[in-house]
């Protein structure tokens, strides 16, 4: 039994296609059917958790003509181990779901008769589990996928090629072509190699020379006029190799490649280059979900089209997350000029002495599938690797993977060992992290893993900036006329083990449950801008630093365990591209504020200023910053700004020219802004629009601002209870206002501010008292923990509150310092406040993958009084939030807020208030 693994090929070859139907049956004693390939089984509705045994047969007619000449079968790729039999004759096996593999029938075939082709497959599975079996992440977004998922034939040939290894090298201009003839009948006459370059159709070198007696292709071509590929200009080069035989070509080989060098700047190691210029990476996450296919096998005009889509967006790039999918896609990224990230299938691994023996050789086997597209230019040889995979073994794969590819980075694990407990060292040329976050902790995070006594090299982030939008699954359910489509049923095999996967199941029950007084609409439109929000505050911090090397958004499409896609189950953009490029693309603006200290307790600490938030006639100052990817801007570049209404009207204006020339992908001062905010009464928003125009280019973003009435005395009815002085850190504003420690201290006219909750408090309330609770985290009250902007939509109810406080039905940055990992499980309340009338939710939190509700400020009835809880943080101080009443700006107004809603009793009409 043999397996080819350096594949011969001859375009002249006679070929029978084995695409189509075949005779099918899967499972014990199954009985047969059909099945087309290429696809994998489980789109063909064969049952997703039966991993084989699969048999797939073929009657073949072999031409007479076929007789003496050696029969190969070729597979692009099968999933996952298979044995191939003809004619009962076993005549090899493969292993690995993601390869081009061949192998010789023909000492079993019988040419100018029938044969019968058979291929016993297994996929991932009880035989081969799929740790260790290198299926990538598509199993943990839906299922495991098997069978011949990608083209098939049978050639017939006398003579083969292997298939051409091309090495275009920027630095020498010129083109290593590599080959080796195969003779499978003896030559006849005098042998000749003939090589042909064109560009753009044209030829542009022809050249003809001897055969060596090893039939070893091995030539060196310099290459004049050189162009490059790159995004903007993808220019491929296409290589054509004959072997001629008396002047009669009898083998024929071809690809296409282009030139193009990734690499990192010697004389900076932090600075990422593109054919030695200046270059940013800003791509887009893929696990390859396609519902319908399963397998990531793609036709010519779904591979573009996924491609402009994404470059709309800003993107140049797409990181394929533990998958390889068809040749297609490549040509199609090379063909579009999108850069593309590898990432090979290793993910949470059961290494196992079989996988330690088998993984090398697929990584050699897909790198080498991959090496001539120039799109591929990053690799990394597993993601978010633990402890589980040594040293040695990675340094195996990185050998496997650096022995085959050059002019490209590669970094050994996606996400870095020492954040998920692997390896302390790497073999990198790069700097991979995988933050997901409050965005609040972004910052602090990014220090976190500064340490500038390393390596300077540039940082990219493998997968970050994610954001849940809302799933409407009966949308969903209505598009496909009233049936739920396959991967929201229990035929999802994740739904077996995954907890956002099994929420699906429960969608209905647990949304009739919440008993939400919202449409589909309206909790899609407000999750969606909240999202947009976090990526926008997310990418705009990344540009700010020197050193940044790049990103990968998470993700591309929503998918059975995330809804974080930048497009929806759909395929559809749930951002305009307008709308997006503000943050992601080449040159983009940035919003900065000055840096304070305060002294506290015999020493400084960071005093962070709010960039979003203002009290009334107070002096806001920003800096605009430009982060340009690629080009320098000069000095003389005129900056214009607006501070405008939401009805459009001009508050105030101004425009100045930048000073400096701003380098490429190192951010840059482009203008100051120093403006008086007007007086106002009640919250305002305003509208912060920039625009900076260069001689050939107009760049603008813009960002919210909210003007808040100042801090004024509270009435005199405001009392506090803080036994434990938490609420003295925060500042000046409260600081008058009288501390009780008994229930006797208060009266039936008293509004208690408290951080506390106890039985006397209870009772107070029951009487007909008014509370503040501030709770801080798990308690007083039952709460749940969960992040703010990560996985969650925010819902605001109508409240008296909301006329001291602005909002537009979404969170936007005046949250920023008001998030908060805690929120009241409202479930449990009416257990914790005996006596509770009424509960109306103020702002409620939605998980977006498990459908459950809680509160984060609402207003209860308690017995005789009333009760505001909120579990927001008012005072701030978390990450990077600013700190305390008189910085934390939007706390003290939403603060003032409730306290004014007490002293004036406003109370929220019937509706929203939920069953207890």
């Amino acid at each position: 039994m043999l397996t080819v693994r350096n594949k011969a090929t001859n375009e002249l070859a006679e070929t029978i296609s084995l695409n189509g139907e075949w005779d099918f049956t899967l499972g014990e004693n199954a009985p047969w059917s059909k099945i087309q390939s290429p696809g994998c089984w489980e789109a063909q509705g064969y049952p997703k958790m039966v991993d084989g045994p699969a048999v797939y047969r073929k009657v073949i007619p072999i031409p007479a003509g076929w007789s003496g000449k050696r029969i190969l079968v070729e597979f692009d790729a099968v999933s996952y181990a298979c044995s191939i039999w003809c004619n009962d004759i076993q005549v090899g096996e493969h292993r690995g779901l993601w390869s081009p593999f061949q192998m010789d029938l023909t000492s079993a075939i019988r040419p100018a008769e029938e044969n019968i082709l058979e291929i016993h497959v297994h996929k991932p599975g009880q035989l081969f589990p799929m740790r260790s079996s290198l299926a990538g992440f598509i199993p943990d977004v839906s299922t495991t996928f098997g069978g011949i998922w990608q083209p098939a034939c049978l050639r017939a040939m006398d003579t083969g090629l292997e298939e051409l290894l091309l090495d275009p090298d920027l630095k020498t201009s010129s083109l290593r072509v590599r080959s080796q003839a195969h003779f499978f009948a003896l030559p006849k006459g005098e042998m000749r190699w003939q090589v042909e370059i064109s560009l753009a159709g044209k030829l542009i070198t022809l050249l003809d020379f001897a055969f060596s007696k090893d039939g070893c292709l091995d030539l060196t071509l310099p290459i004049a006029d050189l162009q490059l590929w790159n995004p903007k200009h993808p220019t491929l080069y296409t290589i054509r190799v004959s072997l001629l035989e008396s002047g009669r070509t009898i083998a024929v080989s071809s690809g296409r490649t282009g030139f193009r060098r990734l690499s990192v700047s010697t004389n900076d190691g932090s600075r990422l280059l593109l054919n030695d210029e200046p270059m940013m990476v800003r791509g887009i996450l893929s696990w390859g979900w396609e519902p319908d296919r399963i397998a990531p096998f793609y036709t010519p005009e779904q591979a573009r089209e996924e491609i402009r889509r994404v470059r709309d967006h800003g993107f140049n790039l797409v990181k394929l997350c533990l998958l390889v999918p068809n040749q297609t896609y490549f040509d199609a990224a090379d063909e579009e000029g999108m850069l593309i990230w590898l990432e090979l299938p290793m993910w949470l691994p059961e290494v196992t002495p079989e996988l330690r023996a088998q993984a090398p050789i697929e990584y050699a086997e897909i790198t080498r599938l991959a090496r001539h597209h120039p799109c591929v230019s990053l690799y990394s040889l597993g993601c978010e690797l633990s402890q589980s995979v040594d040293g040695e073994l990675l340094a195996r794969l990185d050998e496997a993977v650096r022995g085959v590819v050059s002019n490209v980075l590669i970094c050994d694990n996606s996400g870095s060992g020492e954040s998920y407990g692997g390896l302390d060292f790497d073999f990198a040329d790069f700097t991979d992290y995988h933050p997901y976050f409050d965005i609040h902790y972004f910052e602090p995070l990014l220090d976190n893993w500064r340490r500038d006594w390393q390596r300077s090299r540039p940082w990219i982030f493998g997968e970050f900036c994610d954001s849940d939008t809302y799933r409407d699954q009966a949308g969903l359910v209505k598009s496909t006329g009233g049936t739920r489509p396959w991967w929201l049923t229990k035929d999802n095999p994740v739904t077996t083990w995954r907890p956002e996967s099994k929420a699906m199941l429960e969608w209905e029950e647990r949304m009739k449950a919440a008993d939400l007084p919202f449409s589909a609409e309206e909790i899609t439109q407000a999750s969606r801008a909240a999202s947009q929000v976090t990526r926008k505050y997310t990418l705009e911090t990344l540009r700010l630093r020197a050193g940044m090397g790049g990103y990968i958004v998470t993700g591309l499409r929503d998918t059975p365990i995330s809804t974080s896609g930048i497009w929806d189950d759909f395929s559809r953009p749930k951002w305009s591209a307008d709308e997006f490029r503000l943050v992601n693309d080449e040159v983009v603006l940035c919003l900065e504020v000055g840096r304070r200290r305060i002294w506290r307790f015999g020493g400084d600490r960071p005093d962070r200023l709010d960039a979003h938030n203002f009290w009334s006639g107070s002096q806001a100052s920003w800096h605009i910053v430009l982060h340009s990817t690629q080009e320098a801007l000069f000095p003389g570049s005129k900056l214009e700004w607006e501070l405008i209404d939401l009805d459009g009207n001009c508050i105030r204006n101004g425009q100045s020219w930048s000073s400096q020339e701003i380098q490429p992908r190192i951010p840059g001062e482009a203008g100051r802004i120093s403006v008086k905010l007007p007086e106002v009464g009640q919250p305002v928003e305003l509208r912060l629009q920039a625009r900076m125009m260069t001689a050939d280019q107009e760049v603008r973003n813009e960002w919210p601002v909210w003007v808040y009435p100042p801090l004024v005395e509270p009435e005199s009815s405001l009392v506090i209870f803080d036994p434990n002085q938490e609420l003295s850190d925060f500042g000046e504003w409260l600081k008058p206002i009288p501390r009780v420690s008994v229930k006797e201290e208060l009266t039936p006219e008293t509004v208690l501010l408290t951080v506390n909750w106890n039985p006397d408090l209870h009772e107070y309330v029951m009487e007909g008292g008014r509370v503040i609770l501030l709770q801080q985290g798990s308690g007083p009250l039952p709460a749940k923990r969960g992040p703010f902007w990560r996985e969650a939509i925010k819902l605001f109810y109508p409240h008296p509150l909301w006329t001291h406080f602005s909002q537009r039905g979404y969170t936007d940055m005046q949250f920023f310092g008001l998030a908060s990992d805690s929120s009241f499980d409202t479930a449990r309340l009416p257990e914790a406040l005996p006596g509770l009338k009424s509960l109306k939710p103020i702002l409620r939190r939605l998980d977006s993958r498990e459908f459950l509700v809680s509160d984060y400020i609402l207003d209860a009835e308690v017995g005789h009084g009333r009760l505001l809880a909120c579990s927001l943080r008012l005072q701030g101080g978390l990450g990077a939030q600013p700190s305390g009443w008189e910085r934390n700006i939007a706390g003290g107004a939403l603060l003032q807020g409730m306290i004014a809603v007490l002293n004036l009793d406003e109370r929220a009409d019937g509706w929203g208030a939920i069953k207890l």
